[in-house]
């Protein structure tokens, strides 16, 4: 059985692979082609974290016993580029690994840390405190999490929490217990949804908050209105409800992101894993063919967030053309 594939794109080469380890699988012997250069491959750098099956069935950043999640090193200075769709195939954004935060309301929280009044000394105390009674840490890349990452508030609270509780090695308390346990009345304000404790403290951090925001010319409005914002969505939880779980993309991220922080050594190129695993399992690279299967070929955006999309976009699509390509070469049309 032979197929020759044109296009120097991730989409090839992930097919390549698929049709290859199927035919090992079968016990049956194929022969894979690509029509094009490898070096004309878009380069994607690390580092990345994305739960993607395609990508870690391919080899790449693979990390064995963690499933689907897929970390490619890279510099450390670097921001982290994260994905928390399947597959990588949606929003991607950055997270912290130099200790300086990417969203502004992580910034703010570091720079609250370091001012030298009290009463910010002691509003960062309170928001740590928070933190660690949840179980979660105040790593900045936690908190670019938990603050930015482009989903539901809760669902980046749901996140954030297994990210920072497997950091801390600690379980902590459930967020919700902090909830009264009845249901925030029609026009009520969202603190009245706390337990009168919890309130009270709450209260006394958004005013200490926003007088230090008035003196500062808004500097900490941007952590302000994040933890508001949380709070909000928060109370409108069902009385004796609870965070919903994640599912296995988010809760793989999540649970990888630790590991992910501290990869620097290794292949930081994407692409590359994929060349190195198609010529292990036998595949070619050819300059001239009489039919090839075309496949996605377009070029890669140049913002490296984009370009970490299309990376996962076009291997996401080539897996699911997998068996129809299959099919053709096991039983061809007449």
């Amino acid at each position: 059985m032979n197929m020759i594939l044109k296009g120097s794109s991730p989409a090839t080469l992930v097919a390549g692979i698929l049709l290859l380890s199927r035919a090992r699988s079968f016990g049956q012997r194929m022969a894979v082609g690509i029509l094009g250069d490898p070096t004309d491959i878009g380069v994607v750098h690390g580092p990345a974290l994305v739960a993607s099956v395609p990508l870690a069935s391919c080899g790449v950043g693979r990390d064995y016993g963690s499933g689907a999640t897929v970390i490619v090193p890279g510099p450390a200075a670097e921001p982290l580029a994260v994905s928390l769709a399947p597959n990588g195939a949606g929003d991607w954004f950055c997270v912290d690994r130099g200790g300086q935060g990417v969203h502004p309301a992580t910034r703010a929280f570091l720079a609250l840390r370091r001012d030298t009044r009290t009463r910010a000394r002691w509003l960062g105390q309170q928001l740590l405190r928070a933190l660690e009674l949840s179980g979660s840490t105040a790593d900045p890349a936690v908190l670019d999490i938990l603050f930015g990452a482009p989903v539901a508030p809760l669902t980046r609270l749901g996140v954030a929490l297994r990210a920072g509780r497997s950091l801390s090695g600690a379980r902590g308390e459930p967020i919700t217990r902090w909830l009264s346990e009845h249901p925030l009345p029609d026009g009520a304000a969202p603190l009245e949804r706390l337990r009168p404790e919890s309130r009270e403290a709450v209260e006394a951090c958004l005013r200490s908050a926003e007088s230090l925001s008035a003196e500062d010319g808004g500097r900490y409005r941007p952590l302000q209105d994040a933890v508001v914002e949380l709070l909000t969505h928060l109370a409108m939880l069902p009385p004796f409800s609870i965070l919903s779980p994640l599912d296995p993309t988010l809760d793989a991220v999540a649970f990888g992101l630790g590991k992910a922080l501290t990869a620097t050594e290794g292949g930081s190129e994407a692409q590359q894993g994929l060349v190195d695993t198609y010529r292990f399992l036998g595949g070619k690279f050819t300059d001239s063919a009489m039919h090839p299967v075309c496949l996605p070929d377009d070029l890669p955006p140049t913002d490296r967030l984009l370009r970490w999309r299309w990376f996962c976009l076009q291997t996401d699509t080539a897996a699911k053309r997998v068996d129809r390509l299959w099919r053709d070469v096991v039983d061809p049309p007449q």
